[in-house]
């Protein structure tokens, strides 16, 4: 069901609700005080009955003169039964005959009378009034019922009118919601056309924003700011395509031309034992390229399940300096373990050694090979909360234009063009330490140095 009809619907049974309450509110108050004057009239009508034939001598008011005083009274009461009864229950008036149908009248019902003083109930169609009535001869039993026709009349036409009205204003609920649903969900259905029209070749194409402060407003701006994070993924994705494409082709085109040159004359072994040497190196060098573009492929942030070991960092960054100093024995790591704690849990960390290992490699080979006297400072401290990892160099520094990008893949600063290397490293570790809860910050002045600060948080 479209938004559109359930709007409509539940709108119209809304208020369809609270008009049928309403309604039959109306036509029970209604019931209620017509039912109420019909019996107020009737009790008055036999309590002026009763005082005009027992009050007065009979011989002066008979029955003749009060159906006379009934035929001129203006509150006629149709089909009117009037009885009364002595106290031993013998008929002292009545103006009905046998040939008139009239209501039932039982010992029963006098007695209960005469106990409660004065009674109503139900004949079938006529409404009853009994009162105990005492007068200066005697006691009696007054009986007076009628049929409310006009009352009847009043409130068959009432119900009549209030189903017409319900259904006429039903209706007109259900079209004016209709409309009004329209109307209300037509910001929606700009956006969503805006939205259908926006292509992968459109992404740069913004939604208008009318009115920030209503839902449909915040939706707007909720889309433009979905565009915008996947227009900066479209964007990183080509030029992530572009960097590997152009790292990959240079050490191929270098291939090609090296077995193209080696092919134009014969050569002596000396020379093709060379040109392979050559590009065995290339290989290695696009082997390289691939692993590491597969470690920044494999590490993302919601691999939360390769973290099954605890780690302790100080046995880590030593295992990483003998590591490194082996690969490069030129390298010289500088661990400074000044401040740590006496609670040796303090520098432990839950993670993932080999991904951890592979960050603080490149944070020290990346330190040793930027510095002018390939040296690295590793300083460690450790809180309840949390470990602290710095790497320091003496390098030429980071410009402060270019600290926000050196994380993304395949960026190389100016001053970092002529060292050899393929902008990746930094990337793959930023992604490493946030997967460890961590996030990795850079101190740079230029040409003094730069220090990379990488937190963990202990969970």
């Amino acid at each position: 069901m479209q938004i559109r009809t359930r709007l409509t619907v539940q709108f119209s049974l809304l208020v369809s609700g609270i008009l049928l309450i309403t309604f039959v509110a109306i036509y029970f108050f209604t019931y209620y005080n017509v039912t109420e004057d019909f019996y107020d009239r009737l009790r008055s009508k036999a309590k002026s009955q009763a005082e005009l034939l027992l009050n007065i001598n009979m011989p002066q008011v008979n029955s003749d003169v009060l159906k006379a005083l009934d035929e001129t009274n203006r509150d006629l009461i149709y089909d009117e039964n009037t009885f009364i009864f002595d106290e031993k229950n013998r008929l002292i008036y009545t103006n009905r005959t046998s040939s008139h149908k009239s209501i039932h009248v039982s010992n029963y019902w006098l007695d209960e009378i005469r106990k409660a003083g004065q009674i109503r109930y139900m004949d079938g169609d006529y409404k009853v009034v009994g009162l105990y009535y005492k007068y200066p001869y005697n006691r009696a039993v007054v009986l007076l019922g009628a049929k409310d026709l006009y009352g009847q009349a009043n409130l068959s036409n009432l119900s009549t009118l209030l189903v017409v009205l319900f259904l006429i204003v039903t209706i007109i609920v259900a079209i004016a919601g209709w409309i009004f649903s329209k109307r209300a969900l037509r910001p929606i259905s700009k956006v969503m056309n805006a939205v259908e029209g926006i292509l992968p070749q459109k992404l740069d194409t913004r939604l208008d924003v009318p009115n920030q402060r209503d839902e449909i407003g915040r939706l707007t701006v909720t889309f433009n700011k979905l565009l915008e994070r996947i227009e900066t993924a479209f964007q990183m994705q080509k030029i992530f395509v572009a960097n590997v494409s152009h790292e990959l082709k240079n050490p191929l085109t270098k291939i090609r031309s090296q077995l193209e040159v080696s092919m134009l004359k014969e050569r002596n072994a000396g020379e093709y034992r060379i040109t392979i040497q050559s590009v065995l190196e290339d290989i290695q060098e696009l082997a390289q390229l691939s692993n590491t573009l597969l470690e920044l492929a494999k590490v993302s942030e919601d691999q939360r399940d390769l973290l099954t070991e605890t780690i302790r960092v100080d046995d880590l960054l030593l295992d990483c300096r003998v590591s490194l100093g082996q690969a490069n024995p030129g390298y010289n790591i500088l661990l400074k373990f000044d401040e740590l704690p006496e609670d040796d849990a303090w520098l432990e960390l839950t993670g993932n050694s080999t991904l951890l290992k592979t960050a603080f490699l490149n944070l020290m080979e990346n330190a040793c090979k930027f510095s002018e006297d390939h040296t690295v400072s590793v300083s460690l401290r450790a809180a309840p909360d949390i470990i602290s990892v710095d790497f320091s160099d003496k390098g030429k520094g980071i410009p402060k234009e270019d600290q926000s990008l050196v994380f993304q893949p395949f960026y190389r600063s100016d001053n970092t063009a002529s060292i050899k290397g393929y902008g990746i490293g930094l990337s793959l570790v930023d992604r490493i330490v946030k997967l460890h809860s961590g996030n990795v910050t850079i101190d740079s002045e230029q040409p003094k140095g730069t220090t990379f600060h990488v937190n963990f948080a202990r969970l």
